[in-house]
């Protein structure tokens, strides 16, 4: 470019992105929230890419990180990464990868029976493709001819560079040959710092698009609303199997969920799992877990899980050590694996 551009106040540019996140990730964001995203991204994005490049080039890689910021997993990559470097990045075997890539490249556009020779040569390194939508029954053909016509390691190879595809087809800013998600519902970002419903259009109590958007913004897991915090922790057990009972909220007696393994809950049963769901900056004291500890007792439950934005002082393990009590932590640490694992992955979009 030959002037800096002003990216965040391009009125334009700032339209555009909140159409683009309302396609693509559901969400309603504010100008404000995507001015912020755009002037959190933009130093990145330059030094990336350097500050002599193109207008065109910027707007599509800026699109992008935008994008990632507000949880749409891996939209940098997909566009902006060779094929066969993506392929050798899960094979760690290069050669394998190129044979993989110009296998698939000389298949996936034509129909069966029409394969076309593919000979990367000196581009392998730098080989990019327009990522199309590969029915799974084609995919299966394409990994059977691979066995058929080299083996087990390419036809393996084969399935690793059909998941890249996908992948790159999901998570591009432009899905070729496919129309995109037509979302239930927009969901106002907000709502996850400002209401205690515990309801969800994708999800049964904490939706995708929060779990999407907090995976990329981890460090505002304790900013969250109280409740949605709770509800978070409750999606969680709920997908993992449990059958979960989310408290009251208030006047709950410090109880927030109680859960049951599958088919386990009757109108008398005592829960498996009781869970107290804390906000805190501070460390947790020792007297919250001996508070804890006394309610597993009276509920009649097997354990106590205390799930928090912050970690335990030296004194509450202890504590739980010393009189073997059966209470456990979930922490900071476990809550970003917690939301890693749950967020849409790019080989598709979760739907409930």
């Amino acid at each position: 470019m030959s002037a800096p551009w002003d990216w965040v106040n391009d009125r334009s540019y700032v339209e555009h992105l909140s159409e683009l996140i309302g396609i693509k990730l559901g969400l309603a964001a504010t100008n404000d929230q995507i001015k912020q995203a755009t002037k959190n991204n933009f130093p990145l994005v330059e030094e990336y890419m350097g500050t002599n490049a193109e207008y065109k080039a910027v707007h599509s890689t800026l699109s992008a990180a935008v994008l990632e910021n507000f949880g749409f997993y891996g939209a940098l990559r997909a566009m902006d990464q060779p094929i066969v470097v993506g392929i050798n990045d899960r094979l760690s075997n290069f050669e394998l990868s190129v044979r993989a890539a110009e296998f698939v490249i000389g298949r996936m556009y034509y129909a069966a029976g029409e394969a076309r020779p593919v000979n990367l040569g000196p581009s392998a390194q730098t080989a990019f493709i327009i990522p199309i939508d590969v029915a799974p029954e084609r995919t299966r053909e394409l990994i059977q001819e691979a066995k058929e016509l080299a083996g087990r390691e390419l036809a393996d190879a084969v399935e690793v560079a059909l998941d890249e595809v996908a992948f790159r087809f999901s998570r591009g800013i432009i899905r070729m040959g496919a129309p995109e998600v037509v979302w239930r519902d927009s969901l106002a970002l907000a709502e996850l710092f400002d209401s205690e419903s515990t309801t969800a259009t994708y999800g049964k109590f904490f939706d995708q698009r929060f779990i999407d958007y907090l995976a990329a913004n981890f460090d505002q897991i304790g900013e969250i609303n109280w409740r949605k915090f709770e509800a978070l922790t409750a999606e969680y057990f709920d997908r993992q199997g449990y059958e979960v009972e989310l408290g009251a909220g208030r006047n709950d007696n410090g109880v927030d969920l109680r859960i049951w393994e599958s088919g386990t809950r009757g109108d008398d049963s005592a829960p498996t799992i009781i869970v107290q769901c804390k906000r805190e900056k501070q460390k947790i004291q020792k007297v919250v877990v001996k508070a804890l500890a006394a309610d597993v007792r009276w509920e009649g439950a097997e354990q106590g899980l205390l799930v928090a934005t912050a970690d335990w002082l030296l004194g509450a393990r202890e504590v739980v050590k010393t009189r073997s009590y059966p209470v456990s932590e979930v922490n900071r640490t476990a809550l970003k694996e917690w939301l890693i694992g749950m967020r849409t992955s790019g080989s598709g979009l979760w739907l409930p």
